[in-house]
């Protein structure tokens, strides 16, 4: 009997750690997302997972040779939908941009954004 109790208690106790490393896994606190154009990137970083719409600043990435990349800061605009759940990066929409006055042209239309938690 005693046996069956603690197998019980310890089986109980590894599905709640279990379900506590699931879920900060979707509840991230912040968002990194890119858009790529070939091998040119707009990034922004640290992106606050609340509910709506968000304007950011972004990054704008290209190489110019020996694997290096020139990065503009704060070249670009992008305005993404955090929509319903805003804390699983992965289901972010862009909404608007990448756009700006130092953004190139040739970036801005919409792609797929890959984004990805940060806690």
């Amino acid at each position: 009997m005693k046996l069956l109790i603690f197998s019980l208690l310890a089986s109980g106790a590894m599905s709640a750690a279990v379900g506590e490393a699931g879920l900060k896994v979707k509840r991230s606190t912040a968002c990194n997302c890119e858009l790529h154009y070939g091998d040119d990137i707009v990034f922004s970083n640290g992106i606050p997972t609340l509910p709506g719409l968000i304007t950011t600043k972004a990054l704008y990435s290209t190489p110019y040779g020996n694997g290096l990349h020139r990065i503009d800061p704060n070249a670009c605009r992008i305005e993404w939908d955090r929509g319903n759940n805003p804390t699983d990066c992965s289901t972010w929409k862009q909404y608007a941009g990448p756009n700006g006055g130092a953004c190139p042209k040739s970036v801005q239309k919409k792609t797929t954004p890959h984004c990805g938690g940060v806690d």
